[in-house]
């Protein structure tokens, strides 16, 4: 699949619908899931977690993302907080220049926990996401995060692809190892929706 000159017009009708982690497209829009998967077998979108959108008791060292910047993706890109909708599904910026932070999860500089920050690959309205490049990132790469009036500094340590509707339950820890997780959609393009998740994982530079 080639990305050169813009949006395949196969992929273009429906782009809009790119980011969907955890459920079913709709024609209304996308969104992330708030619950791990189903066990093996067990058919149907994942149910949304019990509405819990704020952010994890305890004290934070940061604050709230509000940019991430990848030096080698040559990307700069904003990031808006980001609750949860009624059917338990991350309500990230319809912008695809613009990424969400579930306000459930880790913030950048805590002790513990995921910080967990989502974007639509591309839109059919404005064509490439700030994610885009996301699938090709190489380990090692750095990645920045301002929050809090200071930059957070992560190392890229592991991609993951995952069905729409099997996103690991340890997705939304926030307790654990410190860790970012950057998640957009991925792999093929048919019917109007892309078929897998791209999930990559990075750890705090000391």
């Amino acid at each position: 699949m080639t990305h050169s000159g813009g949006i395949p017009a196969s992929r273009r009708w429906r782009a809009g619908l790119a980011l969907v982690v955890g459920v079913a497209t709709t024609a209304t829009g996308v969104g992330l899931a708030l619950a791990p998967a189903p066990p093996v077998g067990q058919a149907g979108a994942l149910a949304p977690r019990a509405q819990g959108s704020s952010a994890p008791a305890g004290p934070h060292a940061g604050g709230p993302p509000r940019q991430i910047r990848i030096a080698a993706l040559a990307l700069a890109a904003d990031v808006d907080p980001a609750g949860v909708d009624r059917t338990g599904r991350l309500d990230i910026p319809a912008d695809p220049r613009r990424l969400g932070w579930w306000i459930g999860a880790a913030r950048p500089g805590d002790a513990q926990g995921t910080v967990l920050i989502a974007g639509h690959v591309d839109t059919a309205e404005a064509g490439r996401g700030a994610l885009f490049r996301l699938e090709s990132l190489r380990m090692g790469a750095t990645v920045e995060v301002a929050a809090a009036g200071q930059v957070f500094r992560y190392r890229v340590n592991a991609r993951r692809g995952y069905a729409k509707t099997r996103l690991p339950a340890d997705l939304f820890a926030t307790a654990g190892p410190p860790r970012l997780a950057m998640v957009t959609c991925g792999g093929g393009f048919s019917h109007g929706a892309y078929d897998s998740n791209v999930v990559v994982y990075a750890e705090p530079v000391p």
